[in-house]
């Protein structure tokens, strides 16, 4: 946090070595979650990510220290996210995680992984933006509740039940799922 303070302070001050700094420590955060709030599209995911990061730059010196940084990126990411589909109606394609990954030449463990990232995207697209938002910012991105009720704007307990909600949802899928996966195979 104290790292982020002095950044800050030096983009304030027109340093861009500092935004390049800032930018390589967050992009693939930012550039992961549109990846998964965008169903796997990452032309759009990049754009958006763009975006978000030109809103940052754009808005920077209004930027006050009341909390982590991290969470000042991820609330304007949310939002940028929210008015894209409100604005557009999304075409959801499946999503790749192997795309995010590295290239491991594992072939069998590649496709099960591969396999097992689809069934969770398919499932994390049953639920409701705002459950999805909330389970990818607990799970993928490793925010306490008390964070992502911050960045959602909305308090600590609906941002619990979100989540609880969202893993209720989940399990159901991938209950569902798995008896279809294992009928299949017999």
């Amino acid at each position: 946090m104290f790292e982020d303070y002095i950044l800050i302070q030096k983009i304030k001050n027109g340093d861009q070595n500092a935004w390049e700094r800032v930018i390589e420590k967050y992009y693939h955060s930012i550039y992961f979650y549109c990846v998964r709030r965008c169903y796997g599209n990452i032309e759009l995911a990049a754009d958006l990510t763009q975006d978000i990061f030109l809103k940052v730059i754009e808005n920077i010196k209004n930027y006050r220290f009341t909390g982590k940084f991290y969470n000042y990126l991820f609330t304007i990411a949310v939002h940028h996210c929210n008015n894209h589909y409100k604005k557009k109606e999304i075409e959801k394609v499946e999503f790749n995680e192997s795309v995010l990954s590295s290239h491991e030449s594992d072939g069998i463990r590649n496709l099960v992984v591969d396999e097992e990232n689809k069934v969770i995207q398919r499932a994390l697209n049953q639920l409701s933006n705002p459950q999805r938002e909330a389970i990818i910012l607990k799970y993928y991105h490793d925010l306490k509740v008390k964070d992502i009720a911050k960045i959602t704007g909305v308090g600590v307990p609906t941002a619990q039940s979100r989540i609880h909600q969202g893993l209720v949802k989940l399990s159901k899928f991938l209950d569902q799922e798995e008896f279809t996966y294992d009928e299949k195979n017999y």
